[in-house]
């Protein structure tokens, strides 16, 4: 399934603008329960807003940007969860960017997250990678952060990724789980 995203997370990212980028008090505080079932807590909240899908083939779908500009498209492998209403909760996505083609995760995060916490992204049971918020619209919080070539070949390999908040006023953090099955797949064919 392709789909034209609204927002040019290319443009956003590339362009270098950052509004905020603390994400040290939560990696801080994942690390301090790392040991503890403190992140297990919130699970139970975050996946009552998560999508359920029996076929790991409609977890995917291509999500393309084009730059009318210079001619060029720039194509994601991207997973939506939605809460019931229907609305957009976290919209977690995968491409390579520039001409350089560098490997970028991109997250369109749920509004009230706490922005100087930052937020999160943990690939299996390596260290948390802090995503770099963007800025903020009416449809969430966009986060992104450039992959290591071992961060990307360990994304590619993994079954089950964390994307980690918190909610703004909360002292514990919410954590979405992208189920990773088919993905590898999906960057395969990314045009």
């Amino acid at each position: 399934m392709l789909k034209k995203s609204p927002v040019s997370l290319r443009t956003l990212i590339l362009s270098g603008v950052v509004a905020i980028g603390a994400a040290s008090f939560l990696v801080n505080h994942l690390a301090d329960a790392s040991s503890s079932s403190a992140t297990d807590v919130p699970k139970k909240a975050a996946s009552e807003i998560q999508k359920e899908a029996k076929d790991a083939h409609k977890l995917w779908s291509t999500v393309c940007e084009e730059d009318k500009d210079k001619k060029k498209k720039t194509c994601y492998a991207s997973q939506d969860h939605s809460t019931k209403e229907g609305k957009l909760a976290l919209r977690f996505s995968f491409g390579y960017m520039g001409e350089e083609k560098k490997p970028f995760i991109v997250t369109m995060l749920p509004l009230g997250i706490s922005l100087p916490s930052g937020a999160v992204v943990k690939i299996d049971t390596d260290k948390p990678i802090p995503l770099i918020l963007q800025n903020c619209t009416p449809d969430g919080c966009l986060g992104a952060v450039q992959l290591s070539p071992a961060q990307t070949e360990e994304l590619l390999k993994t079954k089950e990724v964390s994307v980690i908040m918190l909610p703004s006023g909360a002292t514990q953090p919410i954590s979405f789980n992208v189920n990773m099955e088919g993905f590898a797949k999906e960057v395969k064919q990314l045009p």
